[in-house]
């Protein structure tokens, strides 16, 4: 229960409190009775003021260091993409000038072999890889950009032999079908016969069968072959491949099987005689 008026403090006790609070100061003045008192406390709060110091010190090269490492990172990301911006840019560079130069000596070639300056070179665009694996069909796609007006049968080389003939453009693109296409027909010749080879629907062979009865047939492996040059379209005696495989087709006649010289699938760049030449 709640007391409803003051409790009453005895004066004495007041007095008592004040003799005895100035008799602790008396001594404290006198004779320093409580100087290790204050200055354990003047210690300890000095101690405290160096830890906290001490601390915000801490935490603040803890925040500017860790600013630093990341302007760091920041500056090393950017370096790094600096780097590879250079690296590619040298890259591809380089490969223009390894392209220039493969340009540079395919048109030497083809203006010795066909005594002309009249030349296109292009670069190849795509294979039909799936069916020149596979199948019958072994065509590949040159890039046209200028869309220049080619006709067909137009011979296409590469390397150091004709690969093909053009068989259409369209959409900045050269279409040429390749020796090798069963629907390709080449005049060729070699030591002992001359022929129209058809394309074996398989990757660089093309064949012949010939009327032909020859007990040695064999020895014949190996010959070079050559454009023939009939047909007028194809000049004559380029080296085409080289005589792999002989075979009998029947009684009477023979299978001559000839691997062609130059691989599409090893060129990048592929040359056209726009002017016709003189020799044929």
């Amino acid at each position: 229960m709640a007391r409803s008026t003051p409790t009453y403090t005895p004066v004495k006790n007041y007095a008592i409190c004040f003799f005895f609070s100035a008799f602790l100061l008396f001594s404290d003045i006198s004779y320093q009775s409580f100087s290790p008192l204050r200055s354990f406390f003047q210690g300890t709060a000095l101690y405290a003021q160096i830890i906290s110091s001490s601390m915000l010190e801490n935490i603040s090269n803890t925040f500017s260091s860790f600013q630093k490492n990341r302007n760091l990172l920041k500056e090393n990301k950017e370096l790094r993409e600096e780097i590879l911006q250079i690296r590619t840019l040298d890259f591809v560079k380089r490969k223009d000038n390894e392209e220039k130069v493969q340009i540079i000596n395919f048109q030497k070639t083809l203006t010795r072999t066909f005594k002309t300056d009249d030349i296109e070179i292009y670069k190849i665009a795509s294979i039909d890889l799936k069916n020149y694996l596979c199948c019958s069909t072994h065509k590949i796609f040159l890039h046209n950009p200028n869309k220049v007006e080619i006709g067909e049968n137009v011979p296409v080389f590469a390397g150091n032999s004709f690969i093909g003939q053009i068989k259409n453009t369209y959409l900045g693109f050269i279409e040429v079908i390749l020796f090798s296409d069963t629907k390709h027909i080449l005049p060729i010749k070699s030591k002992f016969f001359y022929c129209d080879a058809r394309g074996k629907g398989k990757p660089m062979l093309i064949s012949c069968k010939l009327n032909k009865e020859n007990d040695n047939f064999e020895s014949q492996i190996g010959d070079l072959v050559y454009t023939s040059g009939l047909g007028g379209i194809f000049l004559r005696d380029i080296e085409i491949g080289f005589i792999s495989s002989i075979s009998r087709a029947s009684m009477n006649e023979i299978e001559v099987i000839v691997s062609l010289k130059t691989n599409p699938l090893e060129e990048n760049f592929y040359g056209i005689v726009i002017k016709e030449t003189d020799e044929v």
